[in-house]
């Protein structure tokens, strides 16, 4: 489960990383550089450290945030799921077992775990989905910023072509 939960942290990592380089905002190269900070003392630059370890705590965090926040809609997608699907399978296993008498009892049993089985896996997805979705944007637009920030992720440089198209 857990290497589930990372796999999807990985994945909308790099659709949000593709999206958020698209337009990036850089300035040209005669404008000169604004700080918009109040305090003009120089920040000391950062300590060296390992990028991968750095990725890694970031993508820990992103899939951290999205387990805590879906388990809730996982459990209440699952119980949702079971109580449709129980009932659902059961008449559907049921009644396709009619015209032999004696297997309809199994057909109805057989029905209710097979329903409850897939309307509740359905129902966990779909409710860790709804949950955890607005965890993860927020969770994964913070650590692209401390990346950033970091200057583990560059921003995109403009092609020639764009430039002289601009001016």
């Amino acid at each position: 489960m857990r290497y589930t939960t990372w796999a999807a942290a990985l994945v909308a990592i790099a659709a949000s990383i593709s999206v958020a380089a698209a337009e990036p905002a850089v300035a040209a190269a005669d404008q000169p550089a604004i700080s918009t900070s109040a305090d003009p003392t120089p920040v000391p630059a950062a300590t060296s450290t390992d990028p991968r370890t750095e990725y890694l705590e970031a993508f820990d965090a992103i899939a951290g945030a999205w387990a805590g926040t879906s388990i809730v809609g996982q459990v209440v997608g699952t119980a949702a799921g079971i109580a449709v699907g129980c009932p659902l399978g059961a008449v559907t296993g049921g009644s396709l077992t009619i015209p032999v008498p004696v297997l309809t009892p199994v057909g109805i049993i057989g029905g209710c775990v097979v329903g409850g089985a897939a309307l509740g896996f359905l129902g966990a997805t779909v409710g860790g989905i709804v949950t955890g979705t607005p965890s993860l944007a927020n969770a994964m637009s913070q650590q692209y910023s401390s990346l950033h920030a970091r200057g583990l992720i560059a921003q995109q440089v403009p092609s020639a072509e764009s430039t002289e198209e601009s001016k």
